[in-house]
């Protein structure tokens, strides 16, 4: 067993319990385990199981370890950074948004202004976010968690701590739907995580490295050509797994709901008045999106 680890200086305003709160949303720790500020996550490190942690222990700054079975590289040490820069956000250009946001005379400036630093957390892979995305469509975020709970424990592989390590789309090469059906999910999600897992083994598609406005704009075409993935789900995976700051969630409940609030409106906007609405903050959608998520005190997606 070897441990890698490093530590990594933390912004201003950095928001650690919505990071916290993300990662640790499952109570009954299958995948990951959270005690106080500290975060164990269960994945898959190039195809061997393996735990990443992040404690938050000390004032402005993160302690990541890493725990696998093998001993480390220095391709390793460099993909870890590169992983906990992309999980925390780190790569998030939250400052310029903040900057522009907050000198609008608007009621969400003044939301931005309560919520300085907000940043969103990322899953291990894009794989990870695609598969809780279609898991999520329309239906509440503690059944998504329960269906989510059971999807790893039927299809992951167990670390040594315990700690469960998110299915891959290669571990999925011999599972039949009805496999999946019996985890909770529905026979169209079901078909819809197999034909993405399907595709991405075959290469008939490949998540981008840069994840570029052209590159997001190929990989949303080739998305939403597979039966069962729409624009949510799209803009979803793209924001908790690429970072993608600029997808509309406007046809997501909780982003309209609160977008009523926010604005005072005596009727419940629709999706089609939030896609307006949302229109005049691009390239910031999602991160807008991500702010009136946590107008809630009830988890988010």
């Amino acid at each position: 067993m070897s441990i890698l680890s490093l530590i990594k200086p933390l912004p201003c305003h950095f928001q650690r319990q919505g990071f916290l709160d993300f990662h640790g949303r499952d109570s009954e720790s299958i995948a990951e385990r959270c005690s106080g500020n500290i975060i164990e996550k269960g994945l898959f490190w190039q195809d061997e199981a393996a735990v990443i942690s992040f404690n938050f222990n000390q004032i402005g700054q993160v302690l990541i370890l890493l725990d696998i079975s093998r001993e480390v590289t220095d391709a390793d040490k460099i993909a870890l950074s590169e992983l906990a820069d992309h999980m925390l956000g780190l790569d998030q250009d939250v400052d310029t948004f903040e900057a522009q946001c907050i000198t609008q005379n608007s009621p969400m400036s003044s939301l931005v202004k309560q919520q300085m630093g907000l940043r969103i957390p990322q899953s291990a892979s894009p794989f990870e976010a695609f598969s809780w995305a279609i898991v999520g469509q329309q239906i509440s975020v503690k059944a998504a968690i329960s269906i989510r709970r059971r999807f790893i424990q039927a299809f992951g592989v167990q670390h040594s701590s315990g700690l469960m390590c998110y299915p891959t789309a290669k571990s999925l090469s011999e599972v039949v739907p009805e496999d999946l059906q019996a985890t909770g999910f529905s026979k169209a999600k079901a078909a819809a995580l197999l034909l993405l897992s399907e595709h991405l083994r075959q290469g008939k598609l490949i998540w981008p490295s840069q994840p570029d406005r052209l590159a997001i704009e190929s990989l949303t075409e080739q998305l939403l050509a597979l039966k069962g993935i729409g624009p949510w789900t799209v803009s979803y995976g793209l924001l908790r797994g690429f970072s993608w700051l600029d997808g509309s969630l406007h046809g997501d409940v909780a982003v309209r709901r609160n977008l009523s609030t926010l604005l005072k409106s005596s009727v419940p906007l629709d999706a089609k008045a939030t896609e307006q609405w949302l229109a005049d903050y691009s390239p910031w959608r999602a991160l807008v999106g991500a702010h009136l998520w946590a107008m809630d005190s009830e988890i988010s997606y």
